[in-house]
């Protein structure tokens, strides 16, 4: 039988990278939820065996049931995250119940969109993940912290804050509390309408009818206060806003201050530069419930006056695009069409990874999985705007503006893309990330290897380059966004020059000349999903 690790003995190779992440925060002293393990490798027959070890792991610890996260090899990483493509699945401490979801969350390794993540963004999807078993904390607040860290502080920050559980604000169903601010000064703050709380509720509490009554967590600036039950659904009681909270922050300066100071040790600790922070804020004080890289800066805007031919909401992925508009439903949109969708789950990634010309969510902020995801794809995004699903019918052309946060009707239509691209490498670099063993023999131009900081020394994967380029013709090495020129400095790496060219940053080889004009990604049926011109470079 496999056994469960606890969180301060994790490694990546059989814990994966979320459940390692936070054994490094643990062992930094930093506030993390007590977790376990099912690692890496566990056999399908040895999952019952495995639900019995949990259980009585989680009998002094989880009052209100467990919650089974994904953690494997390739998420979370500097240039990819995977954001919102696993299930995370809440349960009460029942056999049967904690044995489905194990089963549910390592079954999302084959899932579709997972498959197609990783094809679009040039990596080999992982062939299994661990399971991170965490207790379901009952917070007063959570949310999600990004920011650059210099000097052991936050320097540029964003914070989205919602009371109770934060799983409505990840997935964009629900939009929170915003606080944007450059080093400890707070440059704007973007309340929210909350009507529902969202918590983790007892057996008894979750037998409630609608109607009756249940108590709200305090948080240091709102005593406790009881609401009422709305419903409830897989654990959770989704309760009304009780009306004395309706003007009252979610988020206070005091703890605001407290959860910049934890993102910045947590980036210390997992010496990064740019963070991504999951947290809640429960009796005890803030705790890190994740942490990984910022796989691209969030865009600052907050929200804007109203165009007064068009609709405002939060600039979430910046830059312009127009295109006919185009709902979320059981045919994805066309390449080219501006996405006009609710919250942006797991299931609809295949419609962001069809290209399309922009995205417009009526609900969610800058920090939720759709942004995340369009952010590292590069589609210009405007969330939280409310009308968007009653008032943009199918086929209006608009212009959607990420930077500024607004949409409004277009007067030109734009060309229409192509479905399919034809398959034509002559000129293009194919972006993968692994070293070809033999020459490609589909006519491409080069192939260049993404360098993942988390699991390879850029000098011992610029040697192997170097190598294997006699046998499989020109290679080179493209540089994750943000990363420092001083960390690729060709001196270190004889044969290479660092060329730079539309954000771009690659390791070329000598002898290869100038880098080819445009970088492409393939899926599994080697056509083009993904491409980006390369242009004039500069060494």
């Amino acid at each position: 039988m496999t056994a469960l690790i606890p969180l301060t003995a994790c490694d990546p190779a059989r814990a994966g990278a979320k459940a390692a992440a936070l054994g490094r925060l643990l062992h930094a002293g930093l506030p993390v939820p007590d977790s376990a393990v099912v690692p890496l490798g566990t056999a399908d027959n040895d999952l019952p065996g495995t639900v019995g070890q949990v259980l009585a792991w989680a009998e002094q610890r989880a009052p209100y049931g467990l919650i089974a996260r994904s953690s494997a090899p390739g998420e979370d990483g500097t240039a990819s995250s995977f954001a919102g493509l696993y299930d995370s699945v809440i349960t009460p401490r029942t056999p049967g119940r904690v044995l489905a979801a194990l089963r549910q969350v390592r079954a999302c390794v084959r899932a579709p969109a997972v498959t197609a993540y990783a094809a679009a963004r040039g990596l080999r999807p992982d062939d299994e993940l661990a399971v991170l078993v965490q207790p379901v904390l009952r917070p007063a607040l959570s949310g999600v912290l990004a920011a650059q860290v210099t000097g052991g502080r936050c320097v540029r920050w964003r914070i989205e804050a919602v009371r109770g559980l934060a799983e409505p604000l990840v997935s964009g169903a629900q939009t929170g509390e915003i606080h944007v601010g450059h080093a400890a000064a707070v440059d704007s703050v973007v309340s929210c309408a909350q009507p529902f709380i969202h918590l983790p509720g007892t057996g008894l509490e979750l037998d409630l009818p609608p109607g009756e009554w249940a108590t709200v967590p305090a948080a240091r600036h709102a005593p406790a206060a009881r609401a009422k039950v709305a419903g409830s659904a897989g654990g959770v009681l989704h309760l009304r806003t009780p009306a004395a909270w309706a003007d009252v922050p979610v988020l206070a300066p005091r703890e605001r201050g407290e959860l910049l100071d934890l993102a910045a040790g947590a980036a210390r600790a997992l010496d990064l530069e740019q963070i991504d922070m999951e947290w809640a804020v429960t009796a005890e004080g803030p705790v890190v419930l994740q942490a990984r890289p910022l796989t691209r800066p969030v865009h600052d805007g907050a929200l804007p006056e109203p165009p007064a031919d068009g609709w405002s909401g939060l600039a979430a992925v910046a830059g312009i695009a127009t295109g006919p508009a185009a709902r979320l439903g059981p045919d994805t949109p066309p390449g080219g069409a501006v996405l006009i969708c609710g919250a942006l789950g797991p299931e609809a990634a295949a419609a962001l990874l069809r290209g399309p010309a922009a995205v417009v969510s009526s609900t969610g902020g800058p920090l939720s999985h759709t942004a995340i995801i369009a952010r590292e794809l590069g589609i210009p995004c405007v969330t939280n705007v409310p009308e968007a699903l009653d008032r943009i019918p199918d086929g209006m052309v608009v212009e959607v503006n990420g930077t500024a946060g607004t949409v409004r009707p277009a007067f030109t239509v734009p060309s229409p893309r192509q479905e399919e691209r034809p398959v034509s490498y002559r000129d293009a670099a194919v972006l993968t990330t692994t070293i070809p063993d033999t020459p490609p023999g589909d006519g491409r131009a080069a192939t260049l290897v993404l360098h993942d900081p988390g699991r390879a020394d850029l000098g011992v994967l610029a040697r192997a380059v170097a190598d294997a380029a006699e046998e499989t013709g020109p290679l080179g090495v493209l540089l994750p966004d943000g990363m420092p020129p001083s960390a690729a400095l060709p001196a270190h790496h004889p044969g290479f020059v660092l060329r730079t060219a539309n954000g771009l940053a690659v390791l070329w080889p000598v002898r290869a000349g100038g880098l080819p004009h445009r970088v492409v990604t393939l899926d599994t049926d080697d056509r083009v999903i993904f491409e980006r011109p390369l242009g004039r470079s500069a060494s």
